[in-house]
């Protein structure tokens, strides 16, 4: 059985393949979302903005941080589907610090949840393959 493990904080994501047993891991992909690594100040234009809506609807503040945490999210959860479509995988291990681990879970559409075998919440990115095999099997 094919497995993916998925290894990401808000900026960036590791996918190893497994086949067969998590006791070895094969980085197959990165990604880096450098955005997310910027400050809320450094990603705010200071040229003064203008709204034209002028609906009554009230949307809660969303950091501009955030808003980059969960593109990032959202671009790893489209990939997932697509790797699934392609059949790379029949099951999933994510990895990844409690707040982006539940935006890249929200992220992924219900069939593909399903196939989600183990979580962990953690920041493991800059951890050795083994570090994150030990991480995974305890």
């Amino acid at each position: 059985m094919e497995t993916r493990v998925i290894v990401a904080d808000n900026a960036r994501a590791r996918i190893f393949a497994s086949h067969s047993t998590l006791f070895k891991l094969e980085e197959v992909e990165g990604f880096v979302h450098t955005q997310a690594r910027l400050s809320n100040r450094e990603l705010v234009s200071d040229a003064s903005g203008r709204s034209t809506d002028r609906g009554d609807t009230y949307d809660a503040p969303t950091s501009p941080k955030e808003h980059e945490e969960r593109t990032f999210a959202h671009m790893l959860g489209q990939h997932l589907k697509d790797m699934h479509n392609r059949q790379h995988f029949e099951s999933l291990v994510l990895v990844a610090p409690p707040k982006f681990l539940g935006m890249l879970h929200g992220e992924l559409p219900k069939p593909l949840g399903k196939l989600v075998a183990r979580t962990l919440d953690k920041d493991l990115t800059t951890c050795s393959v083994e570090e994150i095999i030990d991480h995974i099997l305890v």
